[in-house]
C-alpha cells in the first residue's frame, strides 16, 4: 500500500500568516515609539526652570490619545502619521543629540538618543500598518468616495496646520544642532574658552584679545552657533575690538538645553559679562554687544537689564509677539502659531522671553537697530522698537536686504556704520 503525503499548504496561506505577524507588531512598535518620544519631551520639560503642569499633562495625554485611536484610524492615515512623526523625531534627535554623543558623550543626551530610537519605532509601526487588513468601504458610490477623499484632505490640512506644523516648530526651537566647531573656522588669532554658569554647565566661546581697549560680546541667531558669525567677528577684530563670541546654551559646543526663542539666554549673557569684566585685559567701561537675529533680541533685553553693556547693535531683531501684527498670516496659520507657542512653553519648561517693545524705554545706552526690508514685518517692528526706545536708538533700514543680510549685500557700508557707531559709543 502506497502512503499518501499530505499536500503542502498553499503559498497564499503562508503569505497571509507572515502578513498577520507583521500587522501584529504595529501596536507594540507604536507603544514603544510613543513612550520613548514622550520620555524625552518630559525630560526637557522637567529640566527647565519653570515646568508647566498643564504642559506635562499634555505631553502624557497626546501619545495616550494616539495609541487609543489607532485601531479606529485607516491604514493610510496610520502610515502617514507613523512615518511623518517618526522622521521628525529621528531628524531632530540626530541633529541635537546623536551627533553630540559621537563627538562628546554626555549622559544628559540619553533620552535624546531615545528620541531617535522612538522615531525609528514610529516609522516601523507606520510601515507595519500596510500589512493590516483593510476595512471594506461602507458605501461604494462614486459620490461617496469623492466626498471621502475631500474630507480626508480637509482633515489632513487641519491636522498639519494645528498639530503637525506646531510640533515641527516646537522641535526646531528646542532642538538646535550640536556638533564640534573647528578652530580653523576662525582664521584670526583667538582663544577657545569655557565659561561656567551658575547651574554648573559650561558655555563655549571664542575670545579675540582687544587692541583698542574695547570689547564686543557677539551673540548668534536661532539654531546657530559662534561659527555662523565669523564674518562679524573678523570685521570687529580688523578695527581693533576684542570679541567674545558665545554659543548660546544647548547650541554649538555649549552645554544645556537649546531654546531658539531665547527664553534661557539671559543667564548666559550674564555669565559672559562676568567673564569679561574679570579679565585683566578688558576695560569694564568699554563693553558693547552685537547680536544677529535672535542674538539681537537677546542683547536688547540684556542691555535693558545690565548696565555693563555700554552700547548694543541689534541686526534683525523681531520677537514673535512684537512682529505678530506686522505679518500677513491667515487665521488657521495664526492659530497654529499660538498652539506652537504653548507647545514650546510645555516642552522647554521655560517662561517665554518678554516682548521687547515695553522694555525698550529702559535702555539708556546707545543703540543701533538694523532691519531688512525684504524680511516680512522686520522694518515696522524695528520702527516700533525705535519709537519706544527714544532718542538714544537709531534705526538703519535696508530696503533691498533680507533678514540679517546687510553685511552680505552692503559689506563696506555695513562695516563703516557699525564700527563708527561703536567707536562713538565706547570712546
Amino acid at each position: 500500500m502506497t502512503a499518501t503525503l499530505a499536500p503542502a499548504p498553499p503559498p497564499p496561506a503562508r503569505r497571509r500568516s507572515l502578513r498577520g505577524r507583521i500587522a501584529g507588531l504595529e501596536r507594540p512598535l507604536l507603544a514603544g515609539g510613543l513612550a520613548l518620544v514622550a520620555l524625552h519631551l518630559l525630560d526637557l520639560a522637567f529640566s527647565g526652570p519653570a515646568t508647566a503642569l498643564l504642559g506635562v499633562l499634555a505631553i502624557v495625554a497626546a501619545p495616550l490619545a494616539w495609541f487609543a485611536a489607532q485601531p479606529h484610524v485607516t491604514r493610510p492615515t496610520r502610515l502617514a502619521l507613523g512615518v511623518a512623526f517618526g522622521l521628525l523625531a529621528i531628524g531632530f534627535g540626530v541633529a541635537s543629540h546623536g551627533l553630540h554623543v559621537l563627538a562628546d558623550p554626555d549622559w544628559r543626551d540619553l533620552t535624546g538618543v531615545g528620541l531617535v530610537l522612538g522615531g525609528i519605532l514610529l516609522v516601523l509601526s507606520g510601515l507595519a500598518a500596510l500589512a493590516a487588513p483593510g476595512r471594506p468601504p461602507r458605501r461604494t458610490g462614486l459620490g461617496w468616495r469623492a466626498a471621502h477623499v475631500v474630507g480626508w484632505l480637509a482633515g489632513a490640512y487641519v491636522f498639519v496646520t494645528l498639530i503637525g506644523m506646531p510640533l515641527g516648530v516646537t522641535m526646531l526651537v528646542t532642538h538646535a544642532p550640536r556638533w564640534a566647531i573647528p578652530e580653523s573656522k576662525l582664521a584670526i588669532a583667538h582663544d577657545e574658552v569655557r565659561i561656567a554658569m551658575e547651574d554648573g554647565r559650561d558655555l563655549s566661546a571664542w575670545y579675540v584679545p582687544s587692541e583698542n581697549g574695547a570689547t564686543v560680546l557677539v551673540s548668534h541667531g536661532s539654531g546657530g552657533s559662534r561659527g555662523r558669525v565669523v564674518s562679524r567677528i573678523e570685521m570687529l577684530a580688523r578695527h581693533g575690538y576684542g570679541v567674545l563670541a558665545l554659543d548660546n546654551p544647548g547650541n554649538g559646543e555649549s552645554e544645556g538645553h537649546s531654546n531658539g526663542l531665547g527664553d534661557n539666554a539671559q543667564p548666559a549673557i550674564g555669565a559672559a559679562l562676568d567673564y569679561l569684566v574679570a579679565r585683566p585685559d578688558v576695560d569694564p567701561d568699554r563693553i558693547a554687544g552685537l547680536g544677529v537675529s535672535l542674538g539681537g533680541e537677546v542683547l536688547l533685553e540684556a542691555t535693558a537689564r545690565d548696565p555693563r553693556l555700554r552700547a548694543v547693535v541689534s541686526d534683525g531683531a523681531m520677537r514673535p509677539q512684537d512682529g505678530r501684527d506686522h505679518l500677513d498670516v491667515a487665521p488657521p496659520e495664526r492659530a497654529g502659531m499660538w498652539i506652537a507657542n504653548q507647545a514650546i512653553r510645555s516642552v522647554s519648561g521655560m517662561h517665554p522671553a518678554p516682548s521687547l517693545t515695553p522694555i525698550m524705554p529702559r535702555i539708556q545706552q546707545p543703540t543701533m537697530l538694523i532691519a531688512g526690508g525684504r524680511a516680512q514685518g522686520e522694518v515696522p517692528t524695528n520702527r516700533d522698537y525705535r519709537a519706544a526706545g527714544g532718542a538714544n536708538v537709531a534705526l538703519w533700514e535696508l530696503a533691498d536686504t533680507g533678514h540679517t543680510g546687510g553685511m552680505r549685500t552692503h559689506p563696506q557700508e555695513y562695516e563703516a556704520r557699525v564700527t563708527s557707531f561703536l567707536d562713538r559709543a565706547l570712546d
